[in-house]
């Protein structure tokens, strides 16, 4: 009866140091050599997004704009139709926290993306190649006013690039 007693009460011991160590390793901290960090972490992924934003803000405000034509819409929705009120003047700054999100998710990060998928956000959007190669263009820049080394600029393009079939052609 003893030896059942010291028994169960080791397992109860091991059990709870396992459930401590467990319940302590924490998912919200990268790995230590993680894109993520590499990248600058969280004011990092932020510079290269907010600055991605204000660049793609800039692009479709250009004559000729290559970019307006698929953007259009969200822009319409920020700021308004021919003096008409905003129907969804928070939808940038939405926008903006999810490429935050999936920009961090995928860089190995803490937070989850949450947004819809590539294709879902895309679809009926009709983006084609040449707008797709001038928003990379404008992410190379973000990377590049951010001061991403080219390693982690790499890293992060293949990641991107690897979602081009579901943003472009839907």
């Amino acid at each position: 009866m003893r030896t059942l007693q010291l028994w169960l009460a080791s397992a109860g011991l091991l059990t709870a140091g396992l459930l401590a160590t467990a319940c302590n390793s924490s998912t919200d901290t990268p790995a230590p050599d993680s894109l993520y960090l590499r990248m600058g972490g969280k004011a990092g992924i932020e510079g290269v997004a907010d600055q991605m934003v204000a660049n793609v803000g800039a692009e479709t405000g250009t004559p000729n704009s290559l970019m307006l034509r698929s953007h259009k819409p969200m822009l319409d929705a920020i700021t308004g139709v021919n003096g008409a009120a905003p129907t969804d003047p928070t939808r940038l700054t939405r926008l903006r926290n999810n490429v935050v999100d999936q920009f961090t998710a995928i860089t190995g990060g803490p937070l989850p993306y949450t947004g819809q998928t590539m294709l879902a956000a895309h679809t009926n959007m009709k983006v084609t190649d040449a707008e797709y190669k001038v928003w990379r263009e404008l992410l190379d820049n973000s990377l590049q006013k951010n001061n991403i080394g080219v390693k982690e600029k790499a890293e992060f393009t293949a990641l991107i690039d690897a979602m081009k079939a579901d943003v472009v052609g839907h």
